[in-house]
């Protein structure tokens, strides 16, 4: 749920760095060459229909679709053999492009994994979407687990079941917390814990409600996140009652350690900021 910029490359771009790589194929490149105003309109459906949550009114393309001169294995040939295999130049201009801007920071599961690839948020496998296989908006930095174990191949057939965008989507699902945590204390042999769960503002609509929901339980950020708290979440509390046996009250005490991570975390879901305000609140 990291908000990243949305790159400036345009599909245009992308297609003409994709003709650059095409060698001994002058079929795929004729094909392409003839199918580009065709491929660039689609983008625009693409930018709109983000803009308004409404990407799931895409219906995933037929088998054996053409797109003027381009079949669906071509495009799905094109993404594969001319845009991201490494001597291509679309490899160099464009997709490495796309993975260096995200900072080596899966934006899907807030930064707790580095992206490995780019991710098809329309996905082009089994040619669902081969329409957006080189599509620069289409395309994000994703890190194993989100990609190939969490999001997978699906896409949302409702406006509720869509996961979110991390170029294209609303500030609100970036800039209002609705990722909350509970501290749970250690009970004889059990260390302690946080237990990540949704609740978004009463004020948003039930399919924005729906979607954060959708978001959270197809990456599994609990289980994810509760892994990562337990890293640290014993060196906090030791940290916190070693101050306490020097004297400091508590609130002093949970300010000086839990302070800094609640005002230097660049966004309101990330999984440690979360879990240091409810130390705030509960210790």
């Amino acid at each position: 749920m990291m908000k990243i910029e949305a790159p400036s490359i345009t599909y245009t771009e992308a297609i003409e760095n994709c003709l650059k790589g095409i060698t001994g194929d002058n079929k795929l490149r004729e094909k392409l060459e003839n199918s580009k105003s065709t491929l660039e309109e689609q983008f625009s459906s693409y930018s709109a229909l983000a803009s308004t949550e409404d990407l799931f009114t895409i219906s995933p393309a037929e088998k054996d679709a053409i797109f003027v001169d381009l079949e669906t294995s071509d495009l799905l040939k094109l993404y594969k053999n001319y845009f991201s295999r490494q001597e291509k130049t679309a490899r160099e201009k464009v997709y490495d492009v796309l993975m260096v801007a995200a900072e080596e920071k899966c934006p899907f599961c807030g930064g707790i994994g580095v992206p490995s690839n780019l991710d098809h948020y329309l996905p082009q496998a089994k040619g669902r979407f081969p329409q957006f296989s080189i599509l620069p908006l289409n395309l994000i930095p994703a890190c194993r687990d989100c990609n190939m174990g969490a999001k997978g191949s699906g896409f949302a057939s409702s406006k509720g079941e869509q996961i979110l965008h991390p170029y294209l989507d609303n500030t609100r699902y970036f800039e209002k917390q609705w990722i909350y945590a509970k501290y749970i204390e250690s009970v004889g042999n059990e260390p302690a814990a946080i237990k990540y769960f949704v609740s978004p503002p009463q004020d948003w609509e039930d399919y924005q409600k729906a979607r954060v929901e959708k978001y959270f339980e197809v990456f599994d950020l609990a289980r994810r996140y509760s892994i990562q708290a337990s890293t640290v979440l014993c060196t906090y509390l030791k940290q916190i009652d070693n101050l306490l046996s020097r004297g400091d009250c508590k609130q002093e005490a949970k300010k000086t350690i839990l302070q800094f991570n609640i005002e230097d975390i660049p966004f309101v879901n990330h999984w440690k900021r979360v879990m240091c305000l409810e130390l705030m609140e509960c210790l």
